[in-house]
């Protein structure tokens, strides 16, 4: 895929995996861009769901469900495997049903991409990689969680259009007022 033509399009990628603040600063700053009326498309962890593995094994970085920032609609992201189940139930279908739902979205253009994170999955071109890619074709501005796990892959796949970011609401906000509606002014 080629980035030439979407030099200036901006990429917030918050640093941060289980156990940090990540997932509720981008799951708040999706909310708040929502109730302010900003067109803003994508899929985040629901605010008492965020940064708690849900996975059948110790590390694991499933997540109960997605919430559809726009339409509402969730996504399971967890199957039962049974109780000896060891293995990360991860639901790559449901996941593959997000990220198509968002990938439909972005074709209209929206204002604002949110993707809940470029994880595992992604790393191996699975989860919400094609969203990532339909949002960066798109030329719309995208806010999403990068885990450690998967900052090589990242930075390959980024190109040098993504700003890190602390896992700090300031720093989220200070991102969208200077990049986002930057883009507005022009």
């Amino acid at each position: 895929m080629s980035f030439e033509s979407n030099q200036s399009m901006p990429i917030a990628a918050l640093r941060g995996g289980p156990g940090t603040p990540a997932a509720d600063v981008l799951a708040a700053f999706a909310l708040r861009r929502k109730a302010e009326g900003v067109d803003i498309v994508g899929v985040i962890a629901p605010p008492e769901d965020a940064g708690h593995g849900h996975g059948g094994h110790e590390g694991c970085e499933c997540r109960s469900e997605l919430i559809d920032i726009a339409t509402g609609d969730r996504y399971a992201m967890h199957q039962d495997l049974g109780s000896g189940s060891q293995a990360c139930n991860l639901n790559s279908s449901s996941l593959a049903l997000a990220a198509g739902a968002v990938e439909r979205a972005v074709a209209r253009k929206p204002a604002l991409v949110v993707l809940s994170r470029f994880g595992g999955q992604e790393a191996v071109r699975g989860g919400l990689m094609s969203a990532f890619q339909a949002a960066i074709a798109a030329g719309v501005p995208v806010a999403c969680v990068v885990t450690p796990k998967a900052e090589d892959v990242w930075t390959d796949f980024a190109q040098g259009l993504s700003v890190s970011l602390p896992p700090e609401a300031e720093a989220l906000e200070a991102w969208w007022r200077d990049h986002a509606l930057g883009r507005n002014a022009a």
